[in-house]
């Protein structure tokens, strides 16, 4: 599922501010509303008051003196029509409008000596006050109400002119919003547009002042990605250029011999030519599988998942046997000194590392000479180590060996230069090194690769 960056903000800025809105609308609606429903309820109440001097008592019968342009008053209202009652003791109708609601419902209590209430009479819905009063000892009962189009009307006026500004409100929200977001995000389509506008060929570093804060460090480190890709690149051609190059000379002196020997009567010199052509080409494979070694020892080469724990010794003892067929052809001394040793990693690189070591010795070494392979664990790292009493690596190029193809000037034997390229790239594969000592005799030299112990 592809994510914005845009609609996450957006959705995280204008939830938030839905959700508030959505909370304030009926709290403000009831604040406002519930105030404007006491004032009328008040204006009511003082209605219902202002029947209280107009009865009394005479000779203990209750007499209510109400005028008729009195009561034209209190009925007059543009909205709704107004009621009145008047009650004596015992819910005696005195005067007023009978069957005027006077009691509130079971659920709601009489607050004082005042009750307010919501009913219907004549089939409206009507807010009742009722107002209780004792005259001379004995109980009345003051009764108004009215009809409830003023108040539904108030209460349909209060939501418009809370909800209309509250959509202003949202509206400007939102369009702030999404300008400042987009706005914001910017700097990020500007660095997409660079990106779009790269070539392979001329990638060049963004600009990180110009980014936001925010987002420097990404760019910082999308520089530093951009760098060690050119790097590669550049490796990569080098590497393929001295391939080509490596393969090129075997394959031109193969062709040049297959020709001569097609023009020779000799069948000495064809038998001669034909032992060349077999020689370049073993040596031809030789280089082929070294790159192909090289190639699996890259990261994203061989599967992490090959990796086991591997027995160095055993290891060693399963390789030694072509090492000791080729140290006894150039006459040499080839020993072991092997300790208990574990390594976890993949078995046929650690293998392809070892060889390359002892081979690169045996090689270089003139006879008779002496080379010793060794194992052994120290502070749960392992430690590989081949001593040679060979002509040594000089210190200055004790760097410069472990590059892809660089041989010593004036070296003694052919070869393809990837060999210690090939150890050292194993190497740090399992998060190891590769060093060039020089030998507790002094001469030759003495190459150690420590590796992450493993247990058996």
């Amino acid at each position: 599922m592809t994510r914005s960056l845009r609609k996450s903000l957006i959705l995280w800025l204008l939830l938030p501010t839905a959700l508030a809105l959505i909370t304030f609308l009926p709290l403000a609606y009831h604040l406002v509303h519930r105030p404007a429903m006491e004032a009328l309820d008040q204006a009511l109440a003082d209605a219902s008051l202002a029947l209280v001097p107009h009865l009394e008592v005479v000779d203990g019968e209750p007499r209510f003196v109400f005028p008729a342009a009195a009561e034209q008053v209190l009925r007059t209202d543009r909205v709704d029509d107004i009621y009145y009652l008047v009650l004596g003791p015992a819910g005696r109708f005195i005067a007023g409008d009978i069957g005027l609601p006077h009691e509130p419902p079971e659920e709601q209590e009489l607050h004082g000596d005042r009750a307010s209430f919501d009913a219907h009479f004549r089939n409206r819905r009507v807010r009742v006050i009722a107002i209780h009063r004792k005259i001379d000892g004995s109980p009345f009962i003051f009764v108004t109400a009215e009809t409830t189009r003023k108040r539904d009307q108030l209460a349909v006026d209060l939501a418009v002119a809370l909800i209309l500004p509250l959509i202003f409100f949202a509206a400007a929200t939102g369009l702030t919003i999404w300008y400042g977001i987009r706005h914001a995000l910017l700097p990020v389509e500007d660095i997409r547009r660079a990106l779009h506008g790269m070539e392979h060929r001329a990638m060049l570093p963004l600009d990180t002042l110009a980014a936001p804060a925010e987002i420097r460090p990404l760019v910082s480190e999308f520089n530093a990605v951009l760098d060690r890709l050119e790097q590669a690149a550049e490796a990569q051609q080098r590497f393929v250029a001295n391939a080509a190059h490596q393969l090129r000379t075997p394959l031109a002196g193969i062709r040049t011999q297959l020709e001569l020997l097609l023009r020779s009567p000799d069948a000495t010199d064809r038998e001669a030519r034909t032992r060349h052509c077999v020689g370049a080409l073993e040596r031809l494979g030789h280089l082929i599988n070294q790159m192909l070694v090289l190639l699996s020892a890259e990261p994203g080469g061989r599967h992490a998942g090959l990796a086991e724990s591997v027995d160095v010794p055993e290891l060693i003892r399963e390789r030694s046997p072509e090492w000791i067929r080729l140290a006894e052809t150039r006459g040499l001394d080839l020993g072991f000194e092997l300790d208990p040793a574990q390594v976890i990693g993949d078995r046929l690189l650690l293998g392809e590392l070892m060889a390359n070591l002892v081979v690169n010795a045996l090689s270089y070494t003139p006879a008779p000479g002496e080379v010793t392979v060794r194992c052994r664990s120290v502070e749960g790292r392992s430690l590989i180590e081949v001593e040679d009493t060979g002509p040594g690596i000089p210190p200055e190029a004790r760097q410069q060996v472990f590059e892809r193809f660089f041989r010593l000037p004036g070296a003694s034997q052919p070869g393809s230069g990837l060999g210690l390229a090939i150890v050292r790239e194993i190497a740090h594969g399992l998060q190891g090194e590769v060093e060039i000592l020089d030998p507790p005799g002094g001469h030759g030299s003495l190459l150690r690769v420590t590796l992450p112990g493993g247990t058996g």
